[in-house]
């Protein structure tokens, strides 16, 4: 799975909002695997233990990545990484997984 995301959207989100101006920026990137699904997809893995667990693999990557290419150290243990996920899926469940990720980075830093 592939997906174009525009990179300035989500460090934006992932920085809160701090630095309005990179929105502006036209910059994207591809997303690999289980963060180009919709969050739809999350939602129906909930019940599959193998392809959840792949999913879950994914964002605790995206986060660790946060805090290596962009310094973003969490505060939060990892154990609310997916029932913030889930939440936010349930609540948006036409955006990507690697949106719901870049809110958790941005809700937990």
């Amino acid at each position: 799975m592939l997906k174009r995301v525009s990179l300035a959207v989500l460090f934006a989100v992932a920085l809160g909002g701090v630095y309005p101006t990179m929105a502006r920026q036209s910059d994207t990137f591809l997303v690999y695997g289980a963060g180009a699904a919709p969050c739809t997809s999350w939602t129906e893995h909930l019940t599959d233990k193998a392809s959840h667990s792949s999913d879950a693999q994914w964002v605790f990557g995206f986060a660790s990545a946060a805090g290596v290419f962009a310094g973003v150290q969490l505060k939060a243990d990892v154990n609310a990484f997916e029932p913030f996920v889930t939440k936010y899926c349930h609540e948006h469940p036409t955006a990507t997984i690697t949106t719901a990720a870049a809110n958790l980075v941005g809700m937990l830093r």
